[in-house]
């Protein structure tokens, strides 16, 4: 329930992109937009996600982009606008992982 409201105050107050927007899970299956994947192109997806976050270049995209968005936002900044700009740069980087894991995890 906690999730729900959180997620409706993102999608309708601060209008952010929500991991759901971009990949649905439902009984049925997964859906990216409104098209459903097929297992062969789960499989694929999911092969491709491991290998992006097995990666040295996932690793540098990823944590070492949200350590200096920590650095300069939340040790460095000088303004709010400095908070908001790391803020938004962590989120974005934590979308991406989070759609990543959502193949991982998702089973056949």
């Amino acid at each position: 329930m906690k999730q729900r409201i959180i997620n409706y105050l993102f999608r309708n107050v601060v209008k952010v992109v929500l991991p759901e927007d971009v990949i649905v899970e439902t009984n049925s299956g997964l859906y990216l937009g409104k098209s459903k994947l097929t297992e062969i192109e789960l499989r694929s997806l999911q092969s491709e996600a491991k290998a992006i976050q097995s990666t040295r270049l996932w690793s540098i995209l990823n944590e070492t982009v949200k350590q200096r968005a920590y650095e300069k936002g939340w040790r460095d900044s000088t303004s709010i606008e400095h908070l908001n700009t790391a803020k938004t740069m962590g989120y974005v980087l934590d979308l991406q992982a989070s759609i990543i894991n959502k193949f991982i995890k998702k089973t056949s």
